[in-house]
């Protein structure tokens, strides 16, 4: 029961980091989720973040591989509700509320302050998972070529993904470590 209160209150926290996207949470939670818990390795954070970029739906649905790692079925169910429920329901209220706000001197300063807040987060999301995803000169020129082929728009962003996991695994295979 221990382990599902502090799941939950963990993804509640989380939840309001999530200042432009999902992925601006991520160098937190990997903390937490890592080093701080020990629910998962580095690795399998990487995974696990990896496959919800993937799947169809919100970024952040690691969340629902963490719970299920940490409790089975409730976990995944509650890790999922505490990440997207509060800023769910947060959204809705701003937003009903909003164009009465908006001519007030202070709805303009953040709406002025979150964009810079917002890029800053995801770049240190991108960060984290980077140093934690580039371990070797193998998974270095990896990513340096998916960057490459992403940034020209060679392939479409799946086709990418799945190409680098094949590779990866064939390369992973190929030299024993």
């Amino acid at each position: 029961m221990t382990s599902l209160a502090t799941l939950v209150w963990t993804f509640l926290r989380l939840s309001f980091l999530c200042v432009g996207g999902g992925l601006s949470a991520i160098p937190e939670m990997q903390r937490q989720v890592v080093t701080i818990h020990r629910w998962l390795t580095a690795r399998e954070f990487v995974d696990g973040y990896a496959l919800s970029q993937i799947t169809p739906g919100p970024a952040m649905l690691v969340t629902t591989f963490i719970g299920y790692r940490v409790s089975g079925v409730l976990g995944a169910l509650l890790a999922t509700a505490a990440m997207f429920l509060p800023t769910s329901f947060l959204t809705w209220i701003i937003a009903h509320r909003w164009d009465r706000l908006r001519g007030r001197p202070w709805p303009a300063a953040i709406e002025r302050a979150l964009p810079p807040i917002a890029i800053g987060l995801m770049i240190a999301g991108v960060y984290t998972v980077g140093r934690s995803a580039v371990t070797d000169l193998p998974t270095a020129l990896l990513a340096v070529a998916a960057l490459i082929v992403l940034a020209r728009r060679w392939l479409p962003t799946v086709v990418v993904v799945l190409a680098a996991g094949i590779l990866s695994w064939l390369v992973s295979a190929m030299i024993p470590r």
